[in-house]
């Protein structure tokens, strides 16, 4: 809507404010002391309205003290940023595109790496498994120290990739995958994986794992994925499920 004209007139000590003689509302500076605190206006933003068939949007504004407020929090948080981007003010809409472009492609590499990361284990795993000539069941649980925000994603990428491989596939297995956190504390997340061969095998394991472990998980088919929150002591935690992988 044009702003063709503004007059603001006073009706019982009340400040009014008519724009284009289509409306008529109490001005937001009802509280204001003196008319001259409402010289400027500032319309930070726009919210866009789809109620109906015809076009229209919700302003926002603020005058008098209350812009002051704004200004003075909007200029420190502005400041703030600049500084810790080391760039001027009006730099500070670019670097924050290039902060967030620049961390789009590290996570990439990262789970590029993570991925070349799970081939290699997965590797190992199944050069292991076909070794000696044992066609019994391959029992094998692989502990890692992980300080990442998807360490289920890393071994769900080792089990699938296990899965995918034709090898894995000339002798059963189960397989206890764990990763923790490198300084555990009482609140530290430990992610724990099972897949296998064998359906039945491996809800066994995850039975296992709630009932002597502690660890809290389900699943479904031939995986199995849970977590144990706070501190997992390797030493006594890894023997326990030595001792369940053995009576599987």
């Amino acid at each position: 809507m044009a702003l063709t004209e503004i007059r603001i007139f006073f009706s019982l000590d009340i400040k009014r404010l008519r724009l284009s003689y289509r409306c008529h509302h109490r001005c937001c500076g009802t509280h204001l002391p003196s008319i001259h605190n409402l010289q400027l206006f500032l319309l930070p933003h726009t919210d866009a309205l789809s109620r109906s068939s015809t076009t229209s949007a919700r302003l926002y504004f603020v005058a008098g003290p209350r812009l002051i407020a704004h200004l003075t929090s909007t200029h420190s948080q502005l400041s703030s940023t600049a500084t810790i981007l080391s760039c001027g003010a009006p730099l500070v809409p670019d670097r924050v595109a290039q902060v967030v472009d620049e961390r789009k492609k590290a996570e990439k590499r990262v789970d590029d790496l993570e991925m070349e990361l799970a081939r290699s284990i997965a590797d190992d795993l199944v050069t292991e498994m076909n070794q000696g000539g044992d066609n019994g069941l391959f029992r094998k649980h692989v502990s890692r120290t992980d300080d990442t925000a998807n360490a289920l994603g890393l071994l769900s990428a080792i089990s699938l990739t296990v899965a995918d491989m034709e090898a894995s596939k000339k002798r059963p297995y189960v397989v206890v995958l764990t990763s923790t956190p490198s300084s555990p504390t009482l609140s530290s997340t430990t992610v724990v994986v099972v897949f296998g061969s064998d359906e039945k095998v491996v809800k066994e394991a995850g039975e296992g794992l709630k009932i002597k472990l502690g660890v809290k998980g389900g699943g479904k088919g031939v995986k199995w994925s849970g977590k144990f929150i706070g501190v997992w002591k390797k030493g006594r935690r890894h023997q326990e499920l030595e001792d369940l992988l053995s009576k599987l």
